[in-house]
């Protein structure tokens, strides 16, 4: 990495950042000498994260809201331009899984997850693209997912999110790397966010699941994830743009086959 941090001086918006991966997100970010304007649909957990990464010394405002729609995403926007004067970076975080297959799933619970997964993205990036032109250009990094590179059983809607954020990702990369916006996405595998403890706290019998699905036999912790993140909006990472980067532990590598091990 150079000498200065990736955050260093620059402004960041990080959706779905109360908890998690996006809050990971944030506290690099911050702790590198960025300031953030965070966004989520959980207020209290919004406070939080802001009154904490605020006692640290750094310049952050959330915005609480789903970011979904495109109100909330202009006024999230909005807080950037006025509060801070630019935009440099934007993290679109915002994932949800429903464990259904298309034969389970209701039209309702369908459009919500699609709306969720892949609209949050298209929502958020409408208003920050101009803001990363009018600064010179800048990046936007997606949180895909595993299950868009490799489908998963029972979570159609999300499998068919993430998969769209992949393509959706290259796309805007494409689009928008003449005015200096590099667009990429990593995907996470098993992550211990709050979501993924409180299932492992409801059933402790799949706490062993990532042995079987996953080179590295564990779940990764949120700022595993976050640091490719981070640096793929750093100034280090300036020639890559359209790339999807798998930050799996090896889940996404190959088949692991246990029976061979043995041999």
């Amino acid at each position: 990495m150079s000498a200065a941090g990736p955050g260093d001086g620059r402004v960041a918006i990080v959706t779905a950042a109360a908890a998690g991966i996006g809050r990971a997100i944030a506290e690099l970010w911050c702790r590198d000498g960025g300031s953030c304007v965070l966004a989520d649909t959980d207020a209290p957990g919004l406070e939080a994260t802001v009154a904490d990464l605020t006692a640290s010394g750094r310049r952050v405002s959330g915005v609480a809201g789903d970011v979904c729609r495109s109100d909330v995403a202009a006024r999230v926007a909005d807080r950037a331009r006025t509060g801070f004067g630019r935009v440099d970076a934007l993290f679109n975080v915002v994932g949800v899984n429903l464990a259904r297959n298309v034969e389970e799933i209701s039209e309702e619970e369908w459009r919500s997850q699609l709306d969720a997964n892949l609209g949050s993205v298209f929502q958020m990036s409408k208003p920050v693209i101009p803001l990363l032109r009018e600064a010179g250009g800048g990046s936007i990094v997606n949180v895909a997912s595993t299950a868009g590179i490799l489908a998963e059983n029972r979570c159609s809607a999300y499998s068919a999110g993430k998969g769209g954020v992949i393509l959706l990702t290259k796309n805007m990369a494409l689009d928008f790397a003449r005015d200096g916006i590099r667009v990429n996405a990593i995907a996470p595998g098993g992550t211990r966010t709050p979501r993924i403890e409180r299932f492992l706290a409801e059933h402790p019998d799949h706490a062993s699941m990532m042995a079987d699905t996953c080179a590295m036999q564990r779940f990764a912790r949120p700022e595993e994830i976050a640091a490719p993140a981070v640096f793929l909006a750093s100034p280090d990472a300036s020639f890559i743009t359209g790339a999807v980067l798998p930050v799996d532990g090896g889940m996404t590598a190959g088949v692991r086959f246990r029976a061979f091990e043995d041999m």
